[in-house]
């Protein structure tokens, strides 16, 4: 019964996206309405000036300063896509809505593409969700873990056991504000995670941690509480503040990265990991909202951010 409610959830969700996003017209509307905040009002996206017409046809634009025409697909990530609107539209939808993600696979099954552009259209998605530019630092309290991830080596064969070592990456999660940001790293050494750590909190801040060695130095710069997992030692609780001193959150996300890299993608490379760790940390982060209120996030993010297929593949 609870399945059966969820399906029809989705369903009625899909239906009526669906029907808001009808027309390729629609979708141009929607998007130049996240853009410019009204498709009567085009920012030329050659100069930035705001002197511009639309054409009767609703498609096309024109710069009165620059003399250059556009459309509101320019400066975006759909800028050299053939692909209609609405296909994006929908792969973004599903891409931003399930919790795992969605393989490209599935994906090109749903919106009737071939494989290799759907994964090109995933890929393009996730450069979307690339957070390394904030640069806002986290304050109060915030716990850091580091994680290994790649492939079991239980299921290869045995001349392919062993020639890849697991990629390591460090996590933080702050509990303020309930935020995460996830790093590749090199390995698991001082000298690759706390340039990270330096960069993302604020000096003097609460950091939790587990205790391996390479966090000893951080209390130097920060209060530094510790947990000491091989002992069994997973939370602890100041007697006088009730402080919680856990590294809990930043643990279960990695249980969900995990789970979706594994059950979704079945694996990622050294080259992609990170735009894998902005897709999950996207979902994470926006996770308290609905699912279309999501998808509008995304498309607030959505300007100058193209990426080409030969700079994937390069």
């Amino acid at each position: 019964m609870l399945f059966a409610t969820l399906f029809n959830f989705l369903i009625m969700n899909l239906l009526e996206f669906q029907q808001k996003f009808s027309t390729e017209q629609a979708c141009r509307d929607w998007l130049a309405e996240k853009r410019w905040g009204d498709k009567q009002n085009p920012v030329c996206p050659h100069c930035n000036s705001k002197q511009a017409y639309t054409h009767s046809d609703g498609k096309l634009f024109s710069c009165s300063d620059c003399k250059k025409q556009f459309t509101v697909r320019i400066g975006t990530i759909f800028e050299d896509s053939r692909l209609p609107l609405f296909k994006w539209f929908i792969a973004i939808y599903l891409f931003t809505s399930l919790k795992k993600g969605i393989s490209s696979i599935q994906l090109s099954k749903y919106i009737d593409v071939t494989q290799k552009t759907a994964w090109f259209m995933l890929h393009r998605i996730r450069e979307v969700m690339d957070n390394s530019g904030d640069h806002d630092l986290f304050a109060g309290t915030t716990e850091i873990d580091e994680a290994y991830l790649g492939g079991s080596e239980s299921n290869k064969h045995a001349s392919k056991k062993r020639k890849t070592e697991k990629m390591v990456v460090i996590g933080m999660v702050n509990r303020e504000s309930q935020t995460v940001r996830a790093i590749n790293v090199i390995s698991s050494e001082a000298e690759n995670l706390l340039p990270k750590i330096y960069k993302n909190v604020a000096d003097r801040s609460t950091i939790i941690t587990d205790t391996l060695p390479a966090y000893r130095v951080l209390k130097k710069h920060y209060s530094h509480k510790t947990v000491k997992h091989s002992a069994g030692e997973y939370v602890k609780i100041d007697r006088h503040t009730a402080f919680k001193i856990h590294t809990n959150t930043i643990e279960g996300f990695w249980g969900e990265l995990k789970r979706g890299v594994k059950g979704i993608y079945h694996w990622a490379s050294r080259k992609h990991i990170n735009k894998y760790l902005n897709e999950y940390c996207f979902r994470y982060n926006e996770r308290k909202i609905t699912d279309f209120e999501r998808f509008a996030v995304w498309f607030g993010k959505c300007e100058d951010k193209r990426l080409s297929y030969a700079g994937l593949i390069n």
